[in-house]
C-alpha cells in the first residue's frame, strides 16, 4: 500500500508535460489537468493551502494575477463553489462557448482508490501519464478488448485506462442516492490514508474534504469546511444521543468555532482523517472523553 501511494504521489506531482494545450485568452472557464492541485489563499506557493482541485474538474476563472517570480496564476471556484489560486499550468482553460469536460457522451467515472492511465493498452511499457483519483470522470472516445479503454484526458491527450477501475456512463451524470451501508463500506475503503491539510483526495484527505467525498459519491452533495458543512449544507440538525450511521458528528470548542467532523459508523463509533494520535484516517469512539469534550452535534442528510 505504501509504495503504491509513493508512486502515485510521485506520478501526480510530476510535470504536465503531456498536457501542454493552447490557451485561449480572457477564459471564463477552466479544467484541472494535473490528479490534484492546491488551491492558496493568495496568487504564490507561499501562501497557506485552503483546498485542492482534482483531475477534470470544470472550474470558473475568476480572476489573474502574476506571482512575484512573474508566473501567472488564476482564482477558480470549483464546482462546491470553494474559490483559491493555482498555478496556470495546472489548467486547461476553456474558450468562450467551449464545452464542459467529460459534458456529454460516453465517460468513465473512477471508483478505484487510485486509476493509472497509460499511452497504450499496457501496463508494462511505460510509466503512468496521469493518475485520476476516486470521483474522476473521464471521456471515453474507444475501447479494446475485455480490459481497456481509451479516453481523452483533460489535458485533450488521449490515454488508456483499465475498465475495472470504473463504470462506465452517459453524460450528464451524477451520483446516485445509496444505502448507508454503501457510505459506510466506501468510507472504510480509505482508513489509513493520510491526513493532509486541505486534502480531497485518497492522496490525502482533511476532516471535511473526507466528508465531503463520501457524501458526494453517495449521492449528497455538500459544501467545504467543517462549520459549513454543519450550518449550511441543507442537513438536518440530530439531537445529542440519537447518532445513527451515516450521519456527520461535529466538534469544536463552541458551535461558531467547530473545527473537525467525522461520520459515524456502527457501535457508537465514528470515522474521521485526524491527526489525533497518527494523522491518518481512522475509527474512533463518540463517547469517548477526548471526543465529548469538544462534540458539538450531529447533521443527518434529509
Amino acid at each position: 500500500m505504501v509504495k503504491t501511494l509513493i508512486a502515485a504521489i510521485l506520478i501526480a506531482l510530476s510535470p504536465a508535460l503531456a498536457c501542454a494545450a493552447q490557451q485561449p485568452e480572457s477564459p471564463s472557464a477552466a479544467v484541472v489537468v494535473n490528479t490534484v492541485e492546491n488551491m492558496h489563499r493568495g496568487p504564490s506557493a507561499e501562501t497557506d493551502v485552503v483546498s485542492q482541485a482534482l483531475l477534470g474538474d470544470n472550474v470558473k476563472v475568476l480572476k489573474t494575477e502574476k506571482d512575484p517570480a512573474g508566473e501567472d496564476w488564476y482564482r477558480i471556484m470549483t464546482p462546491d463553489t470553494y474559490a483559491g489560486w493555482v498555478p496556470a499550468p495546472s489548467l486547461r482553460l476553456l474558450g468562450p462557448g467551449a464545452k464542459s469536460y467529460a459534458a456529454s457522451g460516453k465517460v468513465f467515472v473512477v471508483s478505484s482508490l487510485l486509476a493509472n492511465t497509460y499511452r497504450e493498452p499496457d501496463v508494462t511499457k511505460h510509466k503512468p501519464v496521469k493518475v485520476a483519483p476516486i470521483g474522476t470522470v473521464l471521456e471515453v472516445v474507444g475501447e479494446k478488448g475485455e480490459r481497456w479503454l481509451e479516453v481523452i484526458l483533460p489535458c485533450d491527450t488521449r490515454a488508456w485506462v483499465q475498465k475495472g477501475d470504473g463504470d462506465v456512463r452517459e453524460a450528464p451524470w451524477s451520483w446516485p442516492r445509496r444505502p448507508v451501508e454503501d457510505m459506510i463500506a466506501l468510507s472504510k475503503r480509505f482508513i489509513g490514508l493520510p491526513y493532509t491539510w486541505g486534502g480531497v483526495s485518497p492522496l490525502g484527505l482533511d476532516c471535511s474534504g473526507f466528508a465531503q467525498l463520501v457524501y458526494k459519491m453517495n449521492g449528497i452533495p455538500i459544501l467545504r469546511d467543517a462549520g459549513i458543512q454543519m450550518t449550511a449544507s441543507g442537513l438536518v440538525e440530530v439531537p445529542k444521543g440519537q447518532e445513527k450511521p451515516g450521519d456527520l458528528v461535529f466538534f469544536g470548542r463552541a458551535l461558531d468555532r467547530i473545527s473537525h467532523v467525522g461520520m459515524m459508523i456502527e457501535d457508537g463509533n465514528f470515522i474521521n482523517a485526524t491527526t489525533s494520535g497518527a494523522p491518518i484516517v481512522q475509527i474512533d469512539r463518540l463517547a469517548e472523553d477526548r471526543w465529548m469534550r469538544i462534540y458539538q452535534g450531529a447533521r443527518r442528510p434529509k
